[in-house]
């Protein structure tokens, strides 16, 4: 195979595209039939006229008219309709999809560092950019694109500094030298639903040496130029489709590492579940035909009837001698469609580790779950977390690792806090946040000598005021000290001197 230099030495442009685009060694997913999963106006049942055509309803049926006059017997033929049938298509896809992103990065993952006085300003900087980013939302983006696309990237690059680096040395003040940085970072998710083909490049060590991206673009003209974009670790290049390929300047991006990070899955999360989706879709759409067509009761008249008269309830049916008049009733009972609609549903949801919330489903809990009791009943979803955290742990690692690399090659004072620093990445389940618990935990940790004071305020959820939150407890105790050993000083002057003399 090819090294990603020896492609892009080549001069034909189109043999190039195509070396970097073998450089994939997964199949494309395919965006069309996984766009048709997702959005439920496009599934079968809404799409599929073949399979599931149009209802034929007679209007007037077939009969035989006598002309007087010629003698002759005509045959009228029955009259008929189509009627659209009824088609329910159900969002179970984006249903589970969104459920599972949010018990994933619903809490943000954990950041676990414990900064030297020198990298202080680098972890500080890191999370402003993570903030600016919008980085929380940002995740279950990107985890619901990957969950439902198969894969995803996200592209960072740098823009002209907009006030970034001023905010933070008012907190920091000696964060960076004379000259403030011009650039700060930002970035871009492509996916598949997206427009975007995706052909990360791999050595044959299966490292990431180089990704491409191809997409559509529109001119002022409204036409649409095809676009082909390739990153190295040091540069990107671009090239569109114009009569033939055309290239685009080139140039450096300035990171030291490939600013693309990558995530993939052979297979949709929902693709196990999709033909008992379609089931359920078909049979709760017939079931609604047959609710539609035969729900109300059918009169069946035997014999001659004399007359029908009257509305509602005083409907009156005058009978000849021999004549019987009774509803069609629906013998057969429903149970069995009940019992497979349930089926599907309860099948749907545990094959995919999802909890079905809803108020119908949680009214019978009693008080809100909290704690353990939380834990114990999204247990199979929380292992499925563990699960899923095996690539969007590593996306997430990859990323900080890449900006911490970022930040101190735009701002040389933060290089080599770059180099230093050790930052692990951590998938946290989301759970009910009771504060009640977490506090009392703390505290018997913390006065049971098993936890320091910073553990125990960490545990309790001041991460973000840690140093403030400790040097505020420090100088309340200090105080209040303070003042007891002012009381204990007053009460001894106080004293009476009699107390201590001996009795008479």
């Amino acid at each position: 195979m090819r090294t990603i230099d020896e492609v892009l030495r080549i001069e034909d442009i189109d043999q190039k595209i195509a070396y970097l685009k073998k450089g994939r060694k997964t199949e494309l997913p395919d965006a069309v039939k996984l766009y048709n999963d997702w959005n439920p106006n496009r599934h079968e049942i809404i799409t599929d006229k073949e399979k599931y055509p149009k209802i034929k309803i007679t209007v007037e049926k077939e009969k035989e008219v006598y002309d007087e006059k010629t003698g002759k017997t005509t045959t009228i033929p029955k009259k008929t309709k189509d009627v659209e049938p009824n088609r329910i298509a159900l969002p179970i896809e984006q249903d589970i999809v969104n459920i599972q992103t949010a018990f994933t990065v619903g809490t943000e993952p954990k950041m676990n560092c414990e900064p030297e006085e020198s990298e202080q300003g680098l972890f500080s900087a890191l999370k402003k950019v993570l903030e600016k980013n919008k980085i929380k939302y940002q995740n279950k983006r990107i985890v619901r694109s990957w969950l439902s696309e198969q894969e995803c990237a996200e592209y960072w690059y740098v823009v002209k500094d907009d006030g970034f680096w001023a905010k933070l040395k008012r907190r920091i003040g000696n964060l960076f030298g004379a000259s403030a940085p011009e650039y700060r970072l930002k970035s871009v998710i492509w996916s598949p639903f997206r427009g975007d083909k995706l052909y990360p490049f791999f050595d044959d060590s299966n490292n990431l040496v180089a990704f491409s991206r191809e997409y559509k673009k529109k001119d002022l003209d409204d036409m649409e130029i095809t676009c082909f974009m390739t990153i190295t670790a040091d540069s990107v290049y671009q090239w569109e489709l114009t009569d033939g390929w055309k290239p685009i300047p080139s140039f450096k991006h300035g990171f030291k590492k490939l600013p693309v990070l990558y995530c993939y899955r052979p297979e949709a999360y929902c693709e196990k579940i999709k033909t008992l989706r379609v089931r359920l879709e078909k049979l709760m759409s017939g079931y609604a035909d047959c609710i539609d067509y035969h729900f109300f009761p059918i009169l069946m008249l035997f014999g001659d009837v004399q007359s029908l008269s009257g509305e509602f309830k005083n409907r009156v049916v005058e009978l000849q001698d021999g004549a019987n008049a009774q509803y069609l009733t629906w013998n057969q009972a429903s149970d069995t469609v009940k019992l497979e609609l349930d089926s599907l549903i309860e099948k749907i949801y545990s094959m995919t580790n999802t909890p079905r919330i809803s108020f119908e489903n949680l009214k019978g809990s009693g008080n809100a779950l909290s704690g353990v009791a939380f834990d114990y009943v999204f247990l199979s979803t929380h292992l499925n977390v563990e699960n899923l955290a095996e690539v969007i742990g590593e996306f997430m690692q990859r990323r900080v690792n890449f900006l911490v690399s970022a930040l101190g090659s735009i701002n040389s004072s933060l290089e080599k806090a770059a180099e230093t620093i050790d930052i692990d990445v951590e998938i946290e389940p989301y759970r009910l946040d009771n504060i009640d618990d977490r506090v009392s935990t703390a505290v018997k940790a913390v006065s049971g000598n098993v936890w320091s004071q910073k553990h125990g305020v960490l545990f309790a959820g001041n991460a973000d005021r840690l140093e403030e939150e400790l040097q505020q407890i420090k100088e309340e105790q200090e105080e209040k000290q303070r003042m007891e050993i002012e009381k204990q000083s007053k009460m001894s002057q106080n004293k009476p001197q009699n107390e201590n003399r001996p009795a008479v």
